[in-house]
């Protein structure tokens, strides 16, 4: 919850200059460890390399003193060693044979314990080099490093005080580069909201943009084609459907009023009337149970597929009993399939894509045959019904499938159309992730292909 209000209340500006920050502050807290530990190692090697001259000097000494004199003077030796001492040093002068110790200085500071994390305890050894019969000896120091706490401190400060204030400067010119950045989208922004309904025909320019803006103007280009497209149609839609309902309602109105005025007393008259009534009824009823069918088609959330792998044979089996009672004499109304035929499919949906197409083809067939064939390849099942009716112009093929789209329509009143049935067809197809293509027949009608994918048999 907390981050889906954080997404909702800060630009994009910001959220991407807390993402710069963040990374820049990750990158400085690994620098200044980094800095700070491979500084302090470099300071201890050095340390270290002093701390062995030292002890070789010393070593030097002693064996230059027992060279010249056989007779080993402890006193002497402990001076040399007051030399050499340092407050925070201990420097131990060891008889190897047996672990003696023959002389030692400690230093005021000294102290075997460290204090701080960033103390430590440095040791160096050195042999002495005797005549043979003196024992062997070994120069020990010990160095603990508090002297150099001072350093480190003021080396942690310098670290922190500059990767604040680079942090800042990131924070800050990570803001004003993300605004440089986002200036087109800005702009983008304010273009959108120049545009309003009523000019939603026009568009965004993309000259002289980036790859990515010009991505997104040119998407939001094509959504405004769609919608655009998609708004015309509707505004076609209701048009075309309020003309659909108004014709029938228009001859009803009519016929009522004859009735109400002076035919209700004449039988032919009124006879004549109730026959019109009825068969606008019938018409207003086709036309808005077309219009509910086609609406459910084009909404995917209204549709309850049923699909499954099935044979298409007995639903041609179906559909021939059904249509051959139904067409008249002088249309022969033909059958010829090849199996298989397997679909995934909508049994019913597939029914009443053969219902429209058979129903057109009687329609707008006065004589002459309709022929009816399915067939399959290795990838489609193909259907095609081929009348020889009174065809259909080239140019108008494109328009078929659009709704209330009629080549002729006074043509098409007479027969009984109202344009829809193509377009839910065309549903029914697209819904089965089939194709359909309409041309002129061979033998002067129509003809219409369906192809439907290819099913394995369960």
């Amino acid at each position: 919850m907390i981050a889906l209000l954080l997404h909702r209340r800060y630009s994009l500006k910001w959220r991407l200059t807390f993402l710069f920050t963040t990374v820049m502050l990750v990158l400085l807290l690994f620098l200044t460890v980094f800095i700070f530990w491979s500084t302090s190692n470099l300071v201890y090697q050095h340390e270290q390399q002093l701390l062995n001259q030292k002890a070789a000097a010393i070593a030097s000494d002693v064996t230059t003193e027992i060279t010249e004199d056989s007779t080993l003077d402890i006193s002497y030796l402990s001076r040399l060693l007051m030399n050499y001492s340092d407050s925070n040093q201990s420097i131990t002068l060891i008889d190897v044979q047996n672990g003696k110790k023959l002389a030692s200085i400690v230093g005021a500071n000294w102290n075997k314990e460290p204090d701080d994390f960033y103390e430590r305890i440095l040791v160096a050894e050195e042999s002495v080099r005797l005549p043979s019969p003196a024992h062997p000896m070994l120069v020990q120091i010990s160095e603990s490093t508090s002297a150099l706490k001072w350093y480190f401190t003021i080396l942690f400060m310098i670290l922190i005080l500059s990767s604040s204030i680079t942090l800042v400067l990131s924070g800050v010119g990570g803001y004003f580069l993300s605004k440089w950045g986002l200036r087109p989208l800005d702009q983008l922004i304010m273009q959108i909201h120049s545009i309003s309904p009523q000019r939603l025909s026009e568009r965004i320019h993309h000259y002289n943009v980036e790859t990515e803006i010009y991505e997104l103007i040119h998407a939001f280009n094509l959504l405004m084609d769609r919608m655009e497209e998609a708004l015309v149609s509707q505004q076609r839609f209701v048009t075309d459907a309020s003309h659909e309902l108004r014709t029938p309602l228009t001859i009803i109105e009519g016929y009522v009023s004859l009735l109400q005025r002076w035919g209700k007393h004449k039988p032919e008259i009124r006879d004549e009337a109730l026959l019109a009534l009825s068969q606008e009824c019938d018409r207003l009823s086709r036309l808005i149970e077309d219009l509910l069918s086609l609406a459910k088609m084009q909404d995917a959330t209204q549709i309850s597929s049923h699909k499954t792998v099935q044979s298409l044979t007995p639903l041609l089996l179906e559909v021939k009993q059904a249509w051959l009672p139904v067409y008249p004499a002088q249309i022969k109304l033909s059958f010829e399939w090849t199996e298989p035929l397997f679909l995934y499919m909508d049994r019913e949906r597939m029914r009443q894509l053969l219902d429209i197409l058979l129903d057109n083809a009687r329609k707008y067939t006065d004589r002459g045959q309709v022929e009816v064939r399915a067939y399959s390849d290795e990838k489609w099942v193909h259907i095609t019904i081929e009348d020889t009716g009174i065809g259909i112009p080239e140019s108008e093929i494109p328009h078929l499938f659009k709704r209330f789209y009629r080549v002729d329509k006074s043509r098409n009143r007479i027969r009984g159309g109202n344009g829809i049935g193509l377009a839910i067809a065309q549903s029914i197809i697209t819904d089965h992730q089939g194709m359909i293509t309409i041309s002129p027949s061979a033998q002067g009608g129509t003809k219409v292909h369906v192809q439907l994918s290819k099913a394995s048999p369960t």
